[in-house]
């Protein structure tokens, strides 16, 4: 994506002038932790002192693999999930509930979730990734 005209002028007349510009990174943060067997469970995330805002969680579920060479660790397990959320000062995403049946194949609003994930932070091709 390129800036419009009258943005990419106060562009060129901040760097003719030889300031400083502020520039953000993306920084990634993996914490993983041992799912207790239970129907419902909490996890505390901490957000470690960053100038940029978190504004993606990746949730991923694996049994099993931990040490197995014969499998494959980035093929995530579904573990009959049923629903998840995220409170983030006090604001719930996703608003509303997955309501997820993997038996009886109700999954779909996940897959959308995550192929959206990868057009919005990859800016992957639609038509690639659905």
């Amino acid at each position: 994506m390129l800036p419009a005209d009258a943005e990419k002028f106060s562009i060129y007349k901040e760097i003719e002038s030889k300031i400083s510009l502020a520039v953000a990174y993306r920084t990634r943060q993996c914490d993983t932790i041992t799912v207790p067997q239970a129907i419902t469970f909490a996890w505390r995330l901490g957000v470690k002192n960053a100038p940029e805002k978190p504004r993606w969680i990746v949730i991923g579920f694996e049994t099993g693999e931990s040490g197995d060479q014969t499998r494959n660790p980035a093929i995530f397990d579904h573990v009959n999930l049923k629903n998840m959320y995220v409170m983030l000062n006090s604001t719930r995403y996703p608003a509303v509930d997955y309501n997820l049946s993997f038996a009886n194949q109700q999954f779909s609003r996940a897959y959308g979730d995550a192929s959206l994930f990868g057009i919005r932070y990859f800016g992957m091709d639609e038509l690639i990734t659905r």
